[in-house]
């Protein structure tokens, strides 16, 4: 549900939202009359996962709440929403079920993850008591077995924090967020600061995911090199991580968490999407079954698509389906969501996806019509981007378009207004009004990544990646020598991509030529083994 109205903001699709809205209804419709929604008996609830899933039930309401256009549906919600979290606040909480007690694994994290609906839930209705309930929350630190906001202060990385479980741990700290957005509190924006540059620094891999140890933090900055053959890479991982990179960007502007954003929506995020539609294997059935839309986990250096099902669950009519299958269209919602940015001082272009972005002003709507380079310009050096600029009559904005991130630079070839290069690597162009428009040249270029003696490739932001299926030269487990230039760069040669492919080139090793296309297009047969670590 959060996905899909995600989706929905970027697509305004009426489909869509007529399935949504029975959705909602058939879930208010199973609301029990002391307010409770859960998939757990009375006698067995605040066990297990249930916190978890009551979160869930919350976030959906509260997204698909954000997008609703009947007002009489958004008072049901908003009744249903404090019914559900009144019965939660009146059996957990001091002197009550400790929140912490409520979890099987991971020191009940995944149960202390409810701050932020309940955080959401206070902005919406002004209930103190909500607030109340998530400081608890925060005063808890959020594990059992260790406060996780002092182990950011003690200077732990996340593969160092008494639990590792890198999905819940992110979700936990997206509440710590968003008690900052609420009170200004300093001190728990900074705990976020310092645990989200901790994981791009120890836990942030080539492909933009976390985790080498199925789904847990492990140090994978380092570990990423290493062949396995085990689950790595989680959908759930990446979404999430994504998610709050956005909230923390919109928070605080800071470019890198954008481009690192952007790095896990272009490789590891696509490359989960199941474009062929292959058979996905179930540990549970210890088989293969018809395989969802989305994979679970993502490999890296000489392994497999469709190693498992995260979450997986079974139907009563066979049908299955699992929890990275329903998160990811959250992440594919995100990156668009966040391209093109208004925070009150000027419009920020920082991604490059083709489209019109509106932002509603007091002084009236401005939009902003995007003509960024497709994968056929590509293949050239050099690519062209457009800005074009529709606002009303007699305003005049300043507007930011990113001009450096991990694969490009832009040269200007506008001098009509004034210009200038900021400290974050954006063109200012201050005054710019109604019909104007900017012309840019993007400089693609190879990149390379060195770590462990190992190296890695990317082009315009896509990370490289081998498939045995399609280049005889790469063989698992066989060491490969790249040809180099004088300047030390590898011999290379752009190529026409192939059908689902964002780019393919043909390198020189000792092997024999290599064929490297992008990471998402890379083992989609489900079978083949790829790597992106040479």
């Amino acid at each position: 549900m959060r996905g899909a109205c995600l989706v929905w903001k970027v697509t305004r699709s009426g489909k869509l939202y007529d399935t949504l809205t029975q959705a909602v209804e058939g879930l208010l419709a199973r609301q029990e009359p002391d307010g409770r929604i859960s998939s757990y008996s009375v006698e067995n609830e605040f066990f297990g996962w249930d916190i978890w899933a009551r979160k869930y039930v919350m976030t959906g309401l509260q997204h698909f709440y954000d997008i609703c256009s009947d007002d009489r549906l958004k008072s049901r919600i908003t009744n249903a929403l404090t019914a559900h979290a009144d019965y939660i606040v009146d059996r957990i909480g001091e002197g009550k079920i400790n929140v912490l007690d409520t979890g099987l694994f991971w020191g009940s994290v995944n149960s202390a993850s409810i701050l932020e609906p309940f955080l959401r839930l206070y902005k919406d209705t002004g209930n103190k008591k909500y607030l109340e309930f998530g400081e608890y929350i925060l005063k808890t630190g959020g594990c059992r077995e260790g406060n996780l906001i002092d182990c950011v202060f003690d200077g732990k990385a996340p593969f160092e924090f008494p639990v590792q479980k890198a999905y819940e741990i992110m979700s936990f700290f997206e509440g710590v967020l968003a008690y900052y957005e609420l009170t200004g509190e300093k001190y728990y924006l900074d705990a976020v600061v310092r645990f989200v540059h901790s994981i791009l620094e120890t836990d942030y891999t080539a492909i933009g995911s976390c985790g080498c140890t199925h789904e847990l933090f492990d140090n994978s900055t380092i570990r990423q090199t290493l062949p396995s053959d085990k689950i790595m890479q989680e959908t759930c991982v990446t979404v999430t991580l994504m998610r709050l990179l956005a909230r923390l960007f919109f928070a605080t502007g800071e470019k890198e968490l954008f481009d690192a954003l952007r790095k896990s929506a272009l490789n590891a995020l696509a490359g989960a999407l199941n474009a062929n539609g292959y058979e996905q294997y179930s540990g549970e059935l210890k088989t293969f079954l018809p395989g969802m839309v989305f994979d679970s986990y993502s490999p890296l250096c000489d392994g497999r698509r469709a190693r498992g099902i995260g979450g997986f669950k079974r139907f009563a009519d066979g049908s299955h389906f699992g929890c990275c299958a329903c998160i990811a269209s959250a992440g594919f919602a995100l990156y668009p969501l966040t391209c093109v940015t208004d925070n009150g001082n000027g419009i920020r272009v920082n991604g490059l996806i083709s489209g019109e972005y509106v932002f509603s002003r007091d002084t009236g709507d401005i939009k902003i019509i995007l003509s960024a380079p497709d994968n056929s310009s590509l293949l050239s050096p050099h690519s062209s981007l457009s800005v074009k600029v529709s606002a009303p009559e007699g305003i005049s904005f300043p507007l930011l378009i990113t001009t450096g991130n991990d694969t490009c630079e832009v040269a200007c070839s506008l001098s009509a207004v004034n210009c200038h290069l900021t400290s974050e690597k954006y063109l200012r162009f201050d005054g710019v009004k109604n019909g104007d428009e900017i012309r840019l040249t993007v400089t693609n270029s190879l990149r390379e990544e060195r770590i462990n003696g190992r190296s890695a490739f990317s082009w315009a932001g896509f990370t490289l990646a081998a498939d045995e299926s399609k280049t005889a030269a790469y063989v698992p487990g066989r060491t490969i020598t790249f040809r180099r230039n004088d300047s030390g760069g590898i011999i290379y040669e752009l190529l026409v991509p192939e059908s689902g492919e964002q780019v393919r080139m043909q390198a020189k090793t000792d092997c024999g030529d290599l064929i490297l296309t992008d990471y998402a297009s890379a083992g989609q047969d489900g079978k083949s083994f790829v790597t992106v670590w040479f």
